[in-house]
């Protein structure tokens, strides 16, 4: 009884002693909600992932299903590195090739994958692994999956090296007017650089960094044509011949060629730092040029490339041995090659204060577009979250995958080229 005569429960000693949990505020109930839901969605069977490291084509590595979300209602950690996981094998039937029930599941499981996409970003976000973030899938040129956590679809920032496959489109379009020669010296274009004991870089040395020049250098080191070196100089060069070549700036001939007829009015180049970054876009803008691609060169009325020209820009290097399953960097794009054919070809972005990429995955009929401003491109989180958000934007592509002869799908990836150039 209390001092008013009142009923009043006792406590055990024991109890007595036990602290009341505070209450959950509404931003805690909905973080814990958001990994409740992350955790339940985990139980749907879900392929293996293969992993091909950034700078190499070795064997790839085997993620099993309960590592897939790594820190995502598992305590797993995440691979210990920055690079852009490639996606699993594709299904081996079609969407269009199943009964109505298994359409019907797979609808299902697709809609569970955009969810676990959608959730995760939101967290990241949440938890600041990324100030803001934005993440569009287009299927079949329509948008199928548009996420905005902080950032707005028309929100320009830098996006850092994805800047080189606008260059490469350029100069592409230059070899069209019949401006540029794929095979040329890039001595004809007023860039001499060559060096008489290693041999004559051509523009596509440049392109497919094969010119010897290394990793933050200007001059060549060794012998072109004989092994990829990633380089921001080639494609500072490249920005020289694209205004020797056009009698315009960098800046002004890429608004001309792809900007303009695209509509991309959220993107500029830069003339201060061009042809490997500068460019500022969006993605609203980036998703316009990622169905331009995935259309085969032109989208509406605006034709920026002929599907010829976009066929060999996913061509491999004359040096490497061609395999069923590879993975290389081509002409301003990374390509991943699975049973022969393009899977997925894309590049990336990442510096301080911003992550760029484009993933264009031709015969699903499918592009992947994400930005977001890492305060950090050294971030371990930054590393784990752009290995979700591919992972898991892959699988929704996969379960929705349609129609594995699509027109503008590319054609099967042959040695077309010959290395006349001596080893080392």
């Amino acid at each position: 009884m209390d001092a008013k005569g009142n009923r009043v429960a006792e406590l055990s000693p024991y109890e007595s002693q036990v602290p009341t949990a505070p209450l959950l505020n509404a931003q805690q109930k909905r973080k814990l909600a958001r990994r409740v839901a992350l955790a339940l969605l985990l139980i749907v069977p879900m392929p293996m992932v293969s992993l091909f490291p950034y700078k190499n084509g070795q064997d790839s590595l085997k993620f099993p299903e309960d590592n897939l979300f790594p820190g995502v209602g598992l305590d797993v950690k995440p691979p210990a590195r920055t690079d852009r996981p490639v996606t699993y094998a594709p299904p081996r039937v079609k969407m269009d090739q199943l009964p109505r029930e298994a359409r019907l599941q797979r609808s299902r499981a697709a809609i569970m994958a955009e969810q676990q996409l959608k959730g995760y970003v939101e967290s990241a976000v949440s938890e600041q692994i990324v100030p803001s973030a934005a993440v569009e899938i287009y299927l079949e040129e329509q948008p199928a999956v548009r996420i905005y956590e902080g950032m707005e679809a028309h929100r320009a920032i830098p996006i850092a090296s994805l800047t080189k496959s606008f260059t490469a489109v350029a100069v592409f379009t230059l070899i069209e007017d019949g401006l540029v020669d794929l095979d040329a010296p890039i001595s004809r274009y007023g860039v001499n650089i060559s060096r008489h004991e290693f041999g004559t870089i051509t523009v596509r040395d440049l392109l497919q960094h094969t010119s010897g020049i290394p990793y933050g250098g200007t001059q060549p080191a060794y012998a072109p044509g004989i092994r990829h070196q990633y380089s921001n100089g080639n494609y500072m060069y490249l920005a020289q011949i694209i205004e020797r070549a056009s009698r315009m700036t960098y800046a002004e001939y890429l608004k001309k060629a792809i900007f303009e007829p695209l509509g991309m009015r959220e993107t500029h180049a830069s003339d201060a730092i061009k042809g490997s970054s500068g460019i500022v876009s969006s993605v609203h803008d980036l998703s316009l040029f990622g169905r331009m691609l995935l259309n085969g060169g032109s989208l509406g009325k605006a034709q920026i490339l002929r599907p010829d020209s976009l066929q060999e820009m996913v061509q491999p290097p004359a040096y490497m041995q061609v395999s069923d399953s590879m993975e290389y960097y081509a002409h301003g794009f990374r390509v991943e090659v699975q049973h022969g054919r393009v899977r997925s070809y894309f590049h990336s972005g990442l510096w301080n204060g911003t992550f760029s990429e484009i993933c264009v995955y031709p015969e699903d009929r499918a592009v992947v577009v994400q930005l977001a401003n890492p305060v950090s491109y050294q971030s371990e989180a930054l590393g784990g979250y752009r290995y979700r958000v591919t992972v898991l934007s892959a699988r929704y592509v996969d379960l929705l995958a349609r129609n594995s002869l699509a027109p503008t799908a590319m054609q099967p990836v042959t040695a077309r080229f010959q290395n006349n150039r001596d080893q080392p």
